[in-house]
């Protein structure tokens, strides 16, 4: 259950030893009440039971523990391809973009670029995010072309490592788009048809590429929580033993 916990900060564990010097070299003091005849009132000392001492220093424990930050490392390998789609402007259309939204959808563990050649050129770097894409893809409209593809490309494959990357440059008229193709990047030059996306899956090179994310899970809400409820439980112990 707790195997790959490690905290982020480790060394404010320290602040445990501030306590127990606090404890030790500055006892809490009040205001003292003298009585002629103590003997007459008995020995009557308030003396905090042993629950509450376990509760004070469960609290402050738990405290520093959160204040640490307990965290686990996840570790995901992810397979799949690196694609760069290259949209002709000039072949987009309604049938068009609902195509290659069906081919982004098909394709759950491929990571995505997006580039259009337009006047003010659509840049869409490589992301996991198809929602995102899909949405874009879904305001582009029919423009002339004022750019042609050329090994600019490369800088799409910058987090890919070596060979592993995939163009995928969709035009109706290749010849007037394609000025020079990248160095590197597996590059499908395709005039849109009805078979394209079934004859990219079977022609395409297998060309996997394995990613590893990492993220952390974060577990200091439950040491926070646990030296709340141990505070809560010391305070009424106080009130209830006149200590307050």
């Amino acid at each position: 259950m707790l195997e790959g916990i490690y905290f982020q900060f480790p060394k404010l564990g320290f602040i445990l030893f501030f306590f127990l010097a606090c404890e030790a070299l500055c006892p809490l003091r009040s205001n003292p009440i003298y009585f002629p005849r103590n003997a007459l009132f008995g020995t009557g000392e308030t003396k905090p039971p042993l629950w509450m001492w376990v509760a004070k220093w469960a609290m402050i424990s738990f405290f520093i523990v959160a204040l640490m930050s307990p965290v686990r490392e996840i570790k995901e390998e992810i397979e799949g391809y690196d694609i760069l789609l290259v949209i002709d402007p000039q072949s987009i259309n309604p049938e068009r973009v609902a195509e290659i939204q069906s081919f982004i959808d098909r394709r759950h563990h491929d990571r995505f670029a997006l580039y259009v050649p337009t006047a003010s050129p659509v840049v869409i770097p490589m992301s996991r995010d198809h929602e995102a894409l899909s949405t874009i893809l879904s305001q582009l409209s029919f423009e002339h072309s004022e750019g042609k593809v050329t090994k600019e490309v490369e800088r799409f494959f910058s987090t890919t490592p070596e060979a592993r990357g995939w163009a995928i440059i969709l035009s109706e008229k290749p010849t007037d788009l394609v000025r020079s193709l990248p160095v590197g990047v597996e590059v499908s030059v395709i005039e849109p048809n009805e078979y394209w996306m079934e004859v990219n899956d079977r022609s395409h090179p297998p060309f996997t590429v394995i990613t590893e994310q990492k993220y952390f899970v974060y577990f200091y809400i439950y040491p926070l929580f646990m030296g709340f409820l141990a505070m809560l439980l010391y305070l009424y112990g106080r009130n209830q033993k006149g200590l307050a």
